[in-house]
């Protein structure tokens, strides 16, 4: 191992960059702003970066930095930290404005060289808890835990399984309930080390590629989340049907009529669901860009009978192409040469659904733009703006006994170089990229919906996630929860898992309790495999439909909240899903909670998570909690336990909320009436509705902020101005104020006073909504 010695010269860069040279290489520090500082160290007669970064956006931003040299120590300082620097050994050490300690290299050198490749190592002080990596598994802090970055099918993952699907390099620290975040913008195989080999230490590295990361400061968990997404792109912004509940399942079609009746089912029974979701068998033959002439003769025709029936249809899409001469895909990339190669210049065949399959090699333009005018294909067919990107680590063979034989070991790049250490982890990337692509050009005007199973740092610019294939299993319920935060903490708010496990058949008491999760997860799918049980609700009998019913219901009643969120998760990187930590960061008992979360800023969700269970521990922070379902009035902090029936899960509303919720529809694209407002005393907070036509890229949109605060005996509720073009239909705007029975003894609108309905625990009153402001002033007897 090397440590870098400083030969003494530093240079000022253009802007608030600084270059020093060292005897093995240079060393750059770039301050991107006064939150985010950015450290590069490229040996000597290399780079600092070779290639462009495949996360990184363009950032703009100012900072006005000043250095100091003294006693061997280069000192940087800004409005937000004070960075301090030494040579031989190698170290940095970094507080923010009020003198916490965000990080100290390790005593022995903070950068060691080994062989080809890097480990920079921090010290540890005892309190440290980490977050983020992406799709991880394990619980939400992982602390004392090592991962590895490679994308891998792993069709038997389990808790302890690493790595899966994806890789994102980014972690964020909290130490004395600080954040500061950091992103080590390589794409080989890197690895992260939070105490697991050393308890004094935590480190990162890679076997080759740039050292090339970026600190990102705090001190809010969702400071450092704004920093990375303006890093690495913020998250798009889905259309709002993807909000939806959607059902999927790999299967083999008799006839299109199969799926028809599924839909007509789901309406008849009064079940929401907003798509039906095309696995593997849609296919010719597993021939991406093709459909089964027996199964489905007129494509065009099934899929304007599910939308008449107010569905859309999204079909999966694979990046493995069949072996076949006759087959338009495989012919025209073997004549422009777009196939991945092995370095004695041949085709690399794998083996997956379709039999022998070559791959494109997504990690060039022109392969990605043609990839992408495919998609006109599926124009003509009438499917949904979407495209379900699956099997895209690249998983290259299928069958497990068979996997050495078929490894891509020996495949390179366009420039003959290998191509699996440096490129493999992007795969997915580059092919969400290349989708969002193909359906933006397709869909003018419109937001598509990108599904992809594996990706990299950034990939939340262009798809959605979920958690693969996890099984019928307790565990796996659970599992799911830390996952979605996690990927949540990185950058990525629109998750899910498949609700009921996809291998394996589901108990009626797993199912209902998957239904009452998974309701609360940004993306919400029902999906199962070939070999298990039909997942259908009704397939489960009369109690499980009915359960079920309520909970779709549910969901699709807080769609306006739903809605909002994704725009503010796709305007600052917050995440819908939050781990409590969040949003009590100084409340060490959330640290490592994750058997209960919190969806957006109001409601927390407690699911039960034991087979068998009917009651459970629930944990609620500092503040007042209603109960969401009969408004029962809790101060915490608090343990409580609480009573959980099949039909019951523990859910709780904070005090001070907003929460904009509207009728129950069938699927997202109809009208869901007054703009209903759930108020819940006991605190205060903004919330921001937003509101579209729900598929625009750019059309009319408009904004209202809504103000709550407690004073004295009673509450206010100021209601900004809608702010923008976009203009609801005609209606009421109904607040309805929770938990307060019949103490409501009067309420003011603009000064005037207006009646009230009192039912049960709320008091309700009304006026038109007409995007003026208003002023109101509920008070309590």
């Amino acid at each position: 191992m090397i440590e870098p010695q400083f030969l003494g010269r530093m240079e000022i860069k253009e802007g608030a960059t600084f270059e020093f040279l060292c005897s093995e290489g240079r060393l750059l520090l770039t301050m991107m702003g006064p939150d985010i500082v950015r450290v590069q160290i490229a040996r000597r007669n290399m780079n600092y970066r070779d290639r462009p970064s495949y996360s990184r956006v363009p950032l703009v931003g100012a900072c006005e930095v000043s250095l100091s040299h003294e006693n061997g120590y280069w000192t940087f300082t800004t409005s937000h930290y004070t960075l301090r620097l030494q040579f031989n050994p190698l170290r940095f050490t970094m507080r923010d404005s009020e003198g916490h300690l965000l990080f100290d290299d390790v005593d022995d050198g903070g950068l060691q060289w080994r062989d080809e490749g890097f480990v920079c190592q921090k010290r540890m002080l005892g309190d440290e808890c980490f977050y983020g990596m992406g799709e991880k598994a394990h619980g939400l802090n992982k602390r004392g835990l090592r991962y590895e970055m490679w994308n891998t099918d792993d069709p038997e993952y389990g808790p302890d399984s690493d790595p899966l699907y994806q890789s994102i390099p980014f972690f964020i620290v909290l130490r004395g309930g600080v954040a500061h975040g950091v992103f080590l913008d390589n794409s080989y195989r890197s690895f992260f080390d939070f105490g697991h080999t050393q308890n004094d230490r935590y480190s990162f590295g890679a076997p080759g590629g740039p050292v090339d990361y970026y600190i990102i400061l705090g001190p809010r968990i969702s400071d450092v989340l704004d920093g990375y997404t303006r890093l690495t792109g913020r998250p798009h912004f889905a259309p709002r049907w993807a909000l939806g509940h959607q059902h999927s399942r790999w299967m083999e079609y008799e006839s299109q009529d199969e799926l028809l009746e599924i839909a007509r089912a789901y309406r008849s029974r009064q079940i929401p669901c907003d798509t039906i979701v095309l696995d593997i068998a849609y296919m010719d033959e597993f021939r991406i860009f093709t459909w089964d002439p027996h199964v489905f003769p007129d494509p065009q025709a099934f899929t304007e009978a599910m939308r008449g029936l107010g569905f859309r249809v999204m079909a999966i899409m694979d990046p493995g192409v069949k072996v076949d001469d006759e087959y338009f895909m495989y012919r025209e990339g073997v004549e422009n040469d777009y196939f991945l190669k092995r370095s004695d210049g041949s085709l690399y065949i794998g083996l997956v659904w379709p039999g022998e399959t070559v791959f494109p090699d997504f990690s060039r333009r022109e392969v990605r733009e043609w990839f992408a005018s495919k998609y006109a294909i599926l124009v003509q067919t009438r499917l949904s703006n979407s495209s379900w990107i699956d099997m895209n680590e690249p998983s290259n063979c299928i069958y497990a006994g068979l996997r050495e034989e078929y490894s891509m070991e020996n495949v390179v790049d366009q420039y003959g170089e290998p191509w699996e250490e440096r490129l493999r982890n992007v795969y997915g990337f580059n092919m969400a990229e290349a989708a969002f692509a193909g359906l933006k050009r397709s869909y003018p005007g419109e937001r598509p919906f990108i599904l992809t199973r594996s990706g990299f740092a950034g990939y939340q610019r262009f798809a959605a996630t979920w958690t693969g294939d996890n099984q019928s299993e307790w565990p796996y319920l659970h599992l799911s929860i830390p996952m979605l935060l996690n990927l949540g903490l990185s950058g990525v708010p629109m998750c899910g898992a498949d609700v009921g496990g996809f291998f394996g058949d589901v108990s009626k008491e797993l199912f209902v309790r998957w239904y009452q999760l998974g309701c609360f997860y940004p993306f919400f799918r029902n999906h199962s495999c070939i070999s298990a049980s039909r997942r259908e609700p009704w397939f489960f009998g009369k109690q499980v439909e009915s359960i079920v019913r309520e909970y779709v219901n549910l969901r699709y009643s807080f769609l306006r909240y739903l809605y909002s969120l994704l725009w503010h998760a796709s305007q600052t990187g917050c995440p819908m899903m939050r781990p409590l930590v969040m949003e009590f960061q100084d409340d060490s008992d959330t640290y490592s909670l994750d058997t209960e979360f919190m969806l957006g800023p109001y409601i927390l969700v407690a699911p039960i998570l034991e087979e068998g269970a009917t009651q459970r521990e629930v944990y609620l922070p500092q503040g007042v909690w209603f109960s969401l379902w009969d408004d029962t009035r809790t101060e915490g902090p608090a343990r409580i336990d609480v009573e959980a029936s099949l039909e019951r899960i523990p859910v709780f509303v904070r005090g001070g909320s907003v929460i904009p919720v509207g009728s129950v529809v069938q699927s997202t694209d109809e009208y869901q009436g007054d703009l209903v407002l759930w108020v819940y005393p006991g605190g205060s907070s903004t919330f921001v509705l937003f509101e579209d036509n729900g598929v625009s890229d750019t059309g009319p949109m408009s904004t209202v902020k809504f103000s709550l605060s407690d004073e004295h005996d009673s509450v206010k509720l100021d209601i900004g101005p809608r702010i923008g073009e976009w203009k609801p239909p005609q209606r009421d705007l109904v607040v309805q104020i929770h938990g307060v029975g019949s103490s409501v003894a009067r309420v003011l609108v603009d000064g005037r006073t207006t009646d009230v309905m009192k039912h049960g625990t709320i008091s309700e009153f009304r006026m038109p909504d007409d995007g003026d402001e208003r002023h109101i002033i509920m008070e309590l007897a």
